[in-house]
């Protein structure tokens, strides 16, 4: 909050200068979280209703009137009038993300789930840096992941499952280490699963499912030790899983099969198999 020393109004007080000071003041405390950015809100929220056509979504009540932000359908605001939540799921949204999007700074969740958008995820998300949630599942998105969302460094959940995304698997994925949840089936991914993502210590599930994801699965996700759901079932991924896995003590879903995955045959790994509840891929790599 800006203040003014009452010194430095009496120094200025000749010939009614510090009555200007004093305007000034009252400007830079009401115009940036009273006035401006809730503007910014306001006009960011009307070009993604124009972006997504919602003329015709399911429900659009108070959208585009002047009720305040947070009395239009989906939309949650905080003390200052600031957007934090964007909630729209099922809402037949179609059309492509605007870049406006990244004005929404305060933005701690977004769930865009189920619905037709298209194009690619716009850059200007790497903006959302207050963002905890993200959630576009189902919501035919193109286009390969975006190096900005790399930026989010508070995420917690990041679900783009069902979607047409292409391309590598970004290492720099391994900077989101607030993250619970990361889910990325079903996509179009290439390559090799990064060693980075065994920085993501704080991740309880990880789908990487049905993608073409290659070579071997890293013996860095054996640093995961809170994750309790793995899965990536239908890829080109081979060899034996590591040893290093045995470390996931709380693992209780795991599946691999679909894959040229399969357990090595010591007894500590074929121990720790055993633990899980819901297994399903080849157990035993000595095991035709």
């Amino acid at each position: 909050m800006f203040h003014v020393p009452l010194h430095h109004v009496v120094q200025f007080g000749r010939g009614g200068t510090w009555v200007a000071l004093l305007g000034l003041a009252v400007l830079a405390l009401l115009t940036p979280a009273a006035c401006r950015n809730p503007a910014i809100d306001r006009d960011a929220l009307i070009a993604f209703y124009n972006a997504t056509g919602g003329a015709s979504w399911q429900d659009n009540t108070n959208w585009l009137s002047d009720k305040p932000l947070r009395e239009w359908h989906g939309v949650t605001t905080d003390s200052n009038g600031r957007v934090t939540e964007l909630i729209l799921i099922r809402n037949n949204l179609s059309g492509p993300l605007p870049p406006e999007l990244g004005d929404l700074t305060r933005l701690t969740r977004l769930n865009l789930a189920h619905n037709d958008l298209t194009g690619p995820l716009p850059p200007e998300l790497g903006r959302l840096t207050n963002l905890a949630w993200l959630n576009l599942y189902r919501s035919s998105l193109s286009g390969p992941l975006p190096m900005e969302l790399t930026r989010l460094t508070n995420l917690r959940g990041l679900i783009l499952s069902y979607n047409d995304l292409a391309g590598p698997l970004l290492p720099e994925l391994g900077h989101l280490t607030k993250l619970e949840m990361l889910w990325l089936s079903s996509l179009d991914l290439t390559g090799p699963v990064p060693v980075e993502l065994g920085q993501l210590t704080n991740l309880k599930e990880l789908r990487l499912d049905n993608n073409n994801l290659a070579g071997l699965l890293p013996a860095e996700l054996g640093s995961l030790t809170n994750l309790q759901e793995l899965w990536v079932f239908n890829n080109d991924l081979s060899g034996p899983l590591p040893h290093s896995l045995t470390r996931l003590m709380v693992l209780e879903n795991f599946r691999f099969r679909g894959t040229e995955l399969c357990g090595p045959a010591t007894s500590i790994f074929q121990s720790w198999l055993l633990r899980i509840t819901v297994l399903d891929g080849k157990r035993n790599c000595s095991l035709p």
